[in-house]
């Protein structure tokens, strides 16, 4: 399945690198040891970013960037062999993402982001592409 492997290689590229570089000079832990130590992997998401991540009218958070989330939460368990490893779903706003990264408060997102300047020294971005009329998984028709 192409998302699988999607997510497979977002995790190895993005989750295994530290997230957020640290000012001082004592040593950071690793995302993936933050989340392993804590049992906890914090996933933040839009509230209102229609299609990409919104709450539906059960008030669950859906959407084509939380489908990547769901399956990079699902690589990241198997990956640290922890199936019971919790999820955490905090909002987070183009205004609060980048300071909330930095500070731990969520582990990653995927989101309708672009890269800016000065974003590039404290957070990593992988890139999706949604060009074409069958981005990554091959459907032949809507409903695939």
């Amino acid at each position: 399945m192409q998302l699988r492997k999607l997510a497979t290689a977002m995790l190895v590229m993005g989750m295994s690198a530290t997230l957020v570089h640290a000012e001082d000079a004592k040593p950071q832990q690793s995302t993936l040891d933050k989340i392993k130590a804590n049992g906890v992997i914090v996933v933040g998401h839009r509230e209102s970013s229609v299609p990409f991540s919104y709450y539906d009218n059960q008030q669950k958070v859906v959407g084509y960037s939380q489908d990547y989330s769901n399956a990079i939460v699902e690589a990241v368990k198997k990956q640290l062999n922890k199936p019971d490893l919790q999820v955490k779903l905090i909002p987070i706003t183009s205004q609060n993402r980048i300071p909330l990264l930095q500070n731990g408060t969520f582990d990653f997102e995927c989101g309708s982001n672009h890269q800016q300047r000065g974003t590039s020294k404290t957070s990593r971005f992988l890139r999706h592409n949604l060009r074409g009329r069958h981005p990554f998984a091959g459907e032949k028709r809507w409903p695939d």
